[in-house]
Protein backbone atom coordinates (compact mmCIF):
# COMPACT_ATOMS: atom_id res chain seq x y z
CA UNK A 1 0.00 0.00 0.00
CA UNK A 2 0.95 3.49 -0.84
CA UNK A 3 1.90 5.94 1.40
CA UNK A 4 -1.12 8.27 -0.37
CA UNK A 5 -3.29 5.10 -0.44
CA UNK A 6 -2.82 4.40 3.49
CA UNK A 7 -3.76 8.38 3.58
CA UNK A 8 -7.02 7.63 1.83
CA UNK A 9 -8.05 4.90 3.62
CA UNK A 10 -7.65 7.07 7.03
CA UNK A 11 -8.99 9.76 5.58
CA UNK A 12 -12.50 8.54 5.59
CA UNK A 13 -15.47 10.96 7.49
CA UNK A 14 -17.30 8.60 9.37
CA UNK A 15 -19.63 11.37 11.96
CA UNK A 16 -20.25 9.98 15.61
CA UNK A 17 -23.87 9.05 16.27
CA UNK A 18 -23.60 9.86 20.65
CA UNK A 19 -20.94 12.24 21.39
CA UNK A 20 -18.78 10.83 24.56
CA UNK A 21 -21.02 13.02 27.10
CA UNK A 22 -24.07 12.13 25.99
CA UNK A 23 -23.44 8.76 26.14
CA UNK A 24 -22.53 8.54 29.67
CA UNK A 25 -25.17 10.12 30.66
CA UNK A 26 -27.21 7.37 28.70
CA UNK A 27 -25.36 4.59 30.50
CA UNK A 28 -25.87 6.24 33.87
CA UNK A 29 -29.80 6.64 33.07
CA UNK A 30 -29.77 3.11 32.07
CA UNK A 31 -28.02 1.77 34.97
CA UNK A 32 -30.23 4.05 37.38
CA UNK A 33 -33.27 2.33 36.27
CA UNK A 34 -32.19 -1.03 35.93
CA UNK A 35 -31.04 -0.70 39.77
CA UNK A 36 -34.89 0.22 40.99
CA UNK A 37 -35.83 -2.39 38.90
CA UNK A 38 -33.40 -4.81 40.81
CA UNK A 39 -34.24 -3.43 44.70
CA UNK A 40 -38.06 -3.28 44.11
CA UNK A 41 -38.37 -6.85 42.28
CA UNK A 42 -36.22 -8.42 45.33
CA UNK A 43 -38.28 -6.93 48.25
CA UNK A 44 -41.22 -8.85 49.81
CA UNK A 45 -44.62 -8.91 48.19
CA UNK A 46 -46.38 -7.16 51.84
CA UNK A 47 -43.19 -4.80 51.62
CA UNK A 48 -43.60 -4.15 47.65
CA UNK A 49 -47.65 -3.36 48.07
CA UNK A 50 -46.84 -1.11 51.07
CA UNK A 51 -44.64 0.73 49.04
CA UNK A 52 -46.99 0.96 46.35
CA UNK A 53 -49.24 2.46 48.55
CA UNK A 54 -46.87 5.03 49.88
CA UNK A 55 -46.90 6.70 46.45
CA UNK A 56 -50.68 6.49 45.89
CA UNK A 57 -52.27 10.02 46.72
CA UNK A 58 -54.42 10.00 50.19
CA UNK A 59 -57.90 11.17 50.03
CA UNK A 60 -58.42 14.43 48.60
CA UNK A 61 -58.87 16.53 52.08
CA UNK A 62 -55.63 15.20 52.70
CA UNK A 63 -54.09 16.05 49.73
CA UNK A 64 -55.48 19.58 50.53
CA UNK A 65 -53.78 20.00 53.38
CA UNK A 66 -50.45 18.04 52.63
CA UNK A 67 -47.73 19.51 50.65
CA UNK A 68 -46.93 18.79 47.34
CA UNK A 69 -43.81 15.78 47.73
CA UNK A 70 -40.04 17.01 46.79
CA UNK A 71 -39.29 16.10 42.99
CA UNK A 72 -35.89 15.22 42.95
CA UNK A 73 -34.00 15.84 39.82
CA UNK A 74 -30.66 13.63 39.26
CA UNK A 75 -27.30 16.18 39.08
CA UNK A 76 -26.58 17.41 35.92
CA UNK A 77 -23.50 15.31 34.70
CA UNK A 78 -22.53 16.80 31.12
CA UNK A 79 -18.75 17.65 30.62
CA UNK A 80 -17.98 21.06 29.24
CA UNK A 81 -16.25 19.17 25.92
CA UNK A 82 -14.93 21.65 23.26
CA UNK A 83 -15.83 21.65 20.15
CA UNK A 84 -13.33 21.82 17.09
CA UNK A 85 -12.87 21.61 13.53
CA UNK A 86 -10.16 21.00 10.77
CA UNK A 87 -10.08 22.41 7.56
CA UNK A 88 -9.15 21.08 4.33
CA UNK A 89 -7.82 23.25 1.68
CA UNK A 90 -6.93 22.36 -2.08
CA UNK A 91 -3.84 24.30 -3.55
CA UNK A 92 -2.42 24.22 -7.23
CA UNK A 93 1.20 24.79 -8.45
CA UNK A 94 0.67 28.65 -8.24
CA UNK A 95 -1.08 28.43 -4.51
CA UNK A 96 -4.43 29.07 -6.24
CA UNK A 97 -7.89 27.23 -4.71
CA UNK A 98 -9.20 24.80 -7.29
CA UNK A 99 -12.07 23.61 -5.29
CA UNK A 100 -13.90 24.81 -1.95
CA UNK A 101 -12.36 24.10 0.88
CA UNK A 102 -14.09 21.57 3.37
CA UNK A 103 -14.23 21.70 7.09
CA UNK A 104 -14.57 18.97 9.64
CA UNK A 105 -16.15 19.34 12.85
CA UNK A 106 -16.11 17.27 16.19
CA UNK A 107 -14.97 17.19 20.21
CA UNK A 108 -11.32 17.75 20.84
CA UNK A 109 -9.51 14.82 21.13
CA UNK A 110 -11.72 12.78 18.90
CA UNK A 111 -10.02 10.88 15.89
CA UNK A 112 -11.78 11.31 12.12
CA UNK A 113 -11.63 9.66 9.06
CA UNK A 114 -11.54 11.84 5.58
CA UNK A 115 -11.81 10.53 2.09
CA UNK A 116 -9.46 13.28 -0.24
CA UNK A 117 -11.46 14.62 -3.28
CA UNK A 118 -10.45 13.28 -6.89
CA UNK A 119 -9.58 16.17 -9.34
CA UNK A 120 -9.93 14.50 -12.72
CA UNK A 121 -6.98 17.46 -14.16
CA UNK A 122 -5.04 17.03 -11.17
CA UNK A 123 -2.83 14.84 -9.18
CA UNK A 124 -1.91 14.60 -5.60
CA UNK A 125 1.65 16.12 -4.91
CA UNK A 126 1.86 16.75 -1.14
CA UNK A 127 0.13 17.38 2.32
CA UNK A 128 1.14 19.98 4.62
CA UNK A 129 -0.10 19.42 8.64
CA UNK A 130 -1.51 15.97 7.79
CA UNK A 131 -3.94 14.90 10.78
CA UNK A 132 -6.51 11.86 12.02
CA UNK A 133 -7.83 13.78 15.04
CA UNK A 134 -9.16 17.17 16.50
CA UNK A 135 -5.85 18.28 18.63
CA UNK A 136 -7.03 21.72 19.18
CA UNK A 137 -9.81 23.64 18.18
CA UNK A 138 -8.94 25.18 14.94
CA UNK A 139 -6.65 22.89 12.77
CA UNK A 140 -5.62 23.57 9.04
CA UNK A 141 -4.49 20.77 6.70
CA UNK A 142 -2.91 21.87 3.01
CA UNK A 143 -3.24 19.39 0.14
CA UNK A 144 -1.10 20.61 -2.93
CA UNK A 145 -2.06 19.08 -6.42
CA UNK A 146 -0.54 20.04 -9.64
CA UNK A 147 -2.24 19.71 -13.67
CA UNK A 148 -1.49 16.39 -15.24
CA UNK A 149 0.16 16.69 -18.60
CA UNK A 150 -2.63 16.25 -21.67
CA UNK A 151 -1.93 14.20 -24.63
CA UNK A 152 0.83 14.93 -27.22
CA UNK A 153 0.18 16.73 -30.39
CA UNK A 154 1.58 14.49 -32.77
CA UNK A 155 3.20 16.37 -35.89
CA UNK A 156 3.80 14.90 -39.01
CA UNK A 157 6.33 16.60 -42.31
CA UNK A 158 5.42 14.85 -45.76
CA UNK A 159 6.53 15.44 -49.05
CA UNK A 160 2.79 16.05 -50.66
CA UNK A 161 3.80 14.08 -53.83
CA UNK A 162 5.79 11.49 -52.60
CA UNK A 163 4.10 10.40 -49.66
CA UNK A 164 7.57 10.09 -48.17
CA UNK A 165 8.27 11.25 -44.77
CA UNK A 166 10.62 13.95 -44.73
CA UNK A 167 11.25 14.10 -40.40
CA UNK A 168 10.89 11.99 -37.45
CA UNK A 169 7.19 12.44 -36.08
CA UNK A 170 7.70 15.43 -33.38
CA UNK A 171 5.61 15.33 -30.15
CA UNK A 172 5.01 18.30 -28.60
CA UNK A 173 3.31 18.29 -24.86
CA UNK A 174 2.41 20.44 -22.39
CA UNK A 175 -0.16 20.61 -19.29
CA UNK A 176 -3.73 20.45 -19.21
CA UNK A 177 -5.72 23.44 -20.34
CA UNK A 178 -1.94 25.19 -21.61
CA UNK A 179 -1.99 26.79 -24.94
CA UNK A 180 -0.57 25.82 -27.81
CA UNK A 181 0.80 27.18 -31.14
CA UNK A 182 2.42 25.50 -33.95
CA UNK A 183 4.73 26.37 -36.88
CA UNK A 184 5.61 24.59 -39.31
CA UNK A 185 9.70 23.33 -39.51
CA UNK A 186 12.03 24.74 -41.64
CA UNK A 187 13.43 22.13 -43.97
CA UNK A 188 16.06 22.76 -46.76
CA UNK A 189 14.90 22.31 -50.52
CA UNK A 190 11.14 22.58 -49.83
CA UNK A 191 8.61 24.82 -48.84
CA UNK A 192 4.89 24.15 -47.17
CA UNK A 193 1.97 24.65 -49.29
CA UNK A 194 -1.14 23.04 -47.06
CA UNK A 195 -1.39 21.88 -43.63
CA UNK A 196 -3.90 19.38 -41.74
CA UNK A 197 -5.04 19.80 -38.01
CA UNK A 198 -5.33 22.50 -35.93
CA UNK A 199 -2.09 24.54 -35.18
CA UNK A 200 -3.79 26.39 -32.45
CA UNK A 201 -5.38 25.09 -29.42
CA UNK A 202 -5.16 24.25 -25.80
CA UNK A 203 -3.48 20.05 -24.50
CA UNK A 204 -6.04 17.99 -23.48
CA UNK A 205 -6.95 14.56 -22.95
CA UNK A 206 -7.27 13.50 -26.65
CA UNK A 207 -4.32 13.16 -28.55
CA UNK A 208 -4.42 15.52 -31.77
CA UNK A 209 -2.76 15.00 -35.27
CA UNK A 210 -0.53 17.62 -37.13
CA UNK A 211 0.85 17.40 -40.72
CA UNK A 212 2.02 20.31 -42.96
CA UNK A 213 2.29 19.31 -46.63
CA UNK A 214 5.76 19.88 -48.43
CA UNK A 215 6.93 20.30 -51.71
CA UNK A 216 10.22 20.57 -53.30
CA UNK A 217 10.89 24.33 -53.59
CA UNK A 218 11.97 24.04 -57.35
CA UNK A 219 8.94 21.85 -58.11
CA UNK A 220 6.21 24.70 -59.30
CA UNK A 221 3.50 22.38 -60.21
CA UNK A 222 2.43 18.68 -59.95
CA UNK A 223 0.04 17.29 -61.97
CA UNK A 224 -1.81 13.81 -61.78
CA UNK A 225 -2.31 12.57 -64.89
CA UNK A 226 -2.86 8.45 -66.04
CA UNK A 227 -1.96 7.89 -69.97
CA UNK A 228 0.66 6.12 -71.97
CA UNK A 229 3.30 7.38 -74.10
CA UNK A 230 5.62 5.59 -76.63
CA UNK A 231 9.50 6.10 -76.80
CA UNK A 232 11.13 7.52 -80.16
CA UNK A 233 14.57 7.55 -78.24
CA UNK A 234 16.36 5.31 -75.03
CA UNK A 235 15.69 7.20 -72.23
CA UNK A 236 17.45 7.59 -68.69
CA UNK A 237 15.69 6.95 -65.93
CA UNK A 238 15.97 8.98 -62.61
CA UNK A 239 15.17 8.55 -59.01
CA UNK A 240 13.65 12.47 -58.94
CA UNK A 241 13.16 14.86 -61.28
CA UNK A 242 16.97 16.49 -61.48
CA UNK A 243 17.60 13.34 -59.68
CA UNK A 244 20.67 10.83 -59.73
CA UNK A 245 20.36 8.35 -63.23
CA UNK A 246 19.22 4.71 -62.34
CA UNK A 247 21.84 1.58 -63.55
CA UNK A 248 18.94 0.73 -66.20
CA UNK A 249 17.13 3.02 -68.35
CA UNK A 250 14.46 2.04 -71.17
CA UNK A 251 14.85 1.46 -74.46
CA UNK A 252 13.49 2.92 -77.37
CA UNK A 253 9.31 2.13 -79.00
CA UNK A 254 8.56 0.84 -75.19
CA UNK A 255 5.19 2.05 -74.59
CA UNK A 256 4.77 2.78 -71.17
CA UNK A 257 2.08 4.33 -68.34
CA UNK A 258 2.58 7.99 -67.18
CA UNK A 259 1.15 8.75 -63.45
CA UNK A 260 2.12 12.17 -62.56
CA UNK A 261 3.90 15.27 -64.53
CA UNK A 262 6.34 17.83 -62.75
CA UNK A 263 7.09 21.43 -63.98
CA UNK A 264 10.12 23.22 -62.42
CA UNK A 265 11.10 26.72 -62.32
CA UNK A 266 13.69 26.05 -64.60
CA UNK A 267 11.32 25.32 -67.98
CA UNK A 268 11.61 21.32 -67.77
CA UNK A 269 9.43 18.36 -68.00
CA UNK A 270 9.14 15.19 -66.07
CA UNK A 271 6.82 12.27 -65.89
CA UNK A 272 6.43 9.79 -63.18
CA UNK A 273 6.05 6.04 -64.66
CA UNK A 274 5.84 4.83 -61.12
CA UNK A 275 7.14 4.68 -57.76
CA UNK A 276 10.00 6.92 -57.38
CA UNK A 277 10.95 6.07 -60.68
CA UNK A 278 11.30 9.27 -63.72
CA UNK A 279 12.19 10.25 -67.48
CA UNK A 280 12.69 13.48 -69.02
CA UNK A 281 9.23 14.46 -71.03
CA UNK A 282 11.10 14.90 -74.31
CA UNK A 283 11.57 12.34 -77.51
CA UNK A 284 8.52 10.40 -77.02
CA UNK A 285 5.04 11.05 -78.06
CA UNK A 286 1.26 9.90 -77.21
CA UNK A 287 0.63 6.21 -77.68
CA UNK A 288 -2.30 3.78 -76.96
CA UNK A 289 -1.98 1.18 -74.55
CA UNK A 290 -0.28 -1.88 -75.50
CA UNK A 291 -2.31 -4.63 -76.60
CA UNK A 292 -0.02 -7.56 -75.72
CA UNK A 293 3.63 -6.55 -74.88
CA UNK A 294 5.52 -2.82 -73.63
CA UNK A 295 8.14 -2.92 -76.48
CA UNK A 296 7.91 -4.65 -79.82
CA UNK A 297 8.42 -8.56 -79.31
CA UNK A 298 11.87 -9.83 -78.09
CA UNK A 299 12.80 -12.11 -81.00
CA UNK A 300 15.59 -13.86 -78.78
CA UNK A 301 15.86 -14.96 -75.09
CA UNK A 302 18.17 -17.16 -73.72
CA UNK A 303 18.00 -18.53 -70.08
CA UNK A 304 21.13 -20.51 -67.83
CA UNK A 305 20.06 -22.08 -64.38
CA UNK A 306 22.50 -21.20 -61.60
CA UNK A 307 22.50 -20.99 -57.89
CA UNK A 308 23.63 -17.66 -56.73
CA UNK A 309 22.98 -15.13 -53.75
CA UNK A 310 23.10 -11.68 -53.88
CA UNK A 311 21.81 -7.76 -52.59
CA UNK A 312 19.23 -5.88 -53.96
CA UNK A 313 21.34 -2.32 -54.85
CA UNK A 314 18.84 0.68 -55.16
CA UNK A 315 18.57 3.68 -53.41
CA UNK A 316 18.95 3.29 -49.78
CA UNK A 317 14.84 3.42 -47.92
CA UNK A 318 13.56 2.43 -51.32
CA UNK A 319 12.12 -0.37 -53.60
CA UNK A 320 12.97 -1.08 -56.58
CA UNK A 321 10.19 -3.20 -58.59
CA UNK A 322 10.49 -6.89 -60.23
CA UNK A 323 8.25 -8.36 -63.16
CA UNK A 324 6.87 -11.20 -64.15
CA UNK A 325 9.23 -11.87 -67.52
CA UNK A 326 11.98 -8.79 -69.55
CA UNK A 327 10.06 -6.01 -70.16
CA UNK A 328 7.03 -7.75 -68.55
CA UNK A 329 4.30 -6.46 -65.92
CA UNK A 330 5.21 -5.46 -62.45
CA UNK A 331 4.16 -7.61 -59.83
CA UNK A 332 6.30 -6.42 -56.40
CA UNK A 333 8.99 -4.74 -55.03
CA UNK A 334 12.09 -5.58 -52.82
CA UNK A 335 13.58 -3.00 -50.72
CA UNK A 336 17.03 -1.77 -50.94
CA UNK A 337 19.34 -4.13 -49.17
CA UNK A 338 17.08 -7.23 -49.26
CA UNK A 339 19.30 -10.57 -49.68
CA UNK A 340 17.56 -12.68 -52.22
CA UNK A 341 18.47 -16.19 -54.19
CA UNK A 342 19.37 -15.94 -58.15
CA UNK A 343 18.03 -19.15 -59.99
CA UNK A 344 18.77 -18.29 -63.65
CA UNK A 345 20.26 -15.32 -65.56
CA UNK A 346 18.46 -14.46 -69.11
CA UNK A 347 20.18 -12.28 -71.26
CA UNK A 348 17.53 -10.71 -74.02
CA UNK A 349 17.78 -9.73 -78.18
CA UNK A 350 19.47 -6.13 -76.67
CA UNK A 351 22.52 -7.48 -75.01
CA UNK A 352 20.43 -6.70 -71.69
CA UNK A 353 21.12 -9.41 -68.54
CA UNK A 354 17.93 -9.75 -66.26
CA UNK A 355 18.23 -11.96 -62.93
CA UNK A 356 15.21 -14.61 -62.21
CA UNK A 357 15.38 -14.25 -58.34
CA UNK A 358 13.91 -17.53 -56.38
CA UNK A 359 9.90 -16.83 -55.03
CA UNK A 360 10.19 -13.50 -56.76
CA UNK A 361 10.69 -12.31 -60.44
CA UNK A 362 12.27 -10.73 -63.05
CA UNK A 363 15.12 -8.11 -62.09
CA UNK A 364 17.73 -6.58 -63.96
CA UNK A 365 21.07 -7.29 -63.53
CA UNK A 366 22.68 -3.94 -62.41
CA UNK A 367 20.42 -3.91 -59.33
CA UNK A 368 21.70 -7.05 -57.52
CA UNK A 369 25.15 -7.40 -56.17
CA UNK A 370 26.38 -11.04 -56.16
CA UNK A 371 28.24 -12.50 -53.70
CA UNK A 372 31.73 -13.65 -54.31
Amino acid sequence: MTFFSWIKKQLQIISPTIRPHQERRHNRHSDYHQKKRRSFKNQPESSQTDDLKSKLPESSTQAETTEPPTIVTPADTTDNVQQAQVIFSYLDEQNQPIAKADIVRGNLGQTFHFRIPDFSDYYLTSIENFTYQFKKTNQEVTLHFALKDGLPVMIYCLDTDTGQLLKSVQLLSGKIGQAFHIEAPTINGYRVINSIGDVYGHFDQQTHGLIFAYRRQHWETVQPVEYFVKLKRSHNVFDYPQGRPLRTGLPANVIIKIFARVDLTDQTSWLNIGGFEWIKNINLEPSDPPSHHLIETITKTSRNPVRLSGTIDFVPNKKIAYFNQPYGHKIGSLPHGSRVSISATIVDDQGLIWYELANYGIIPKAYVIVDR
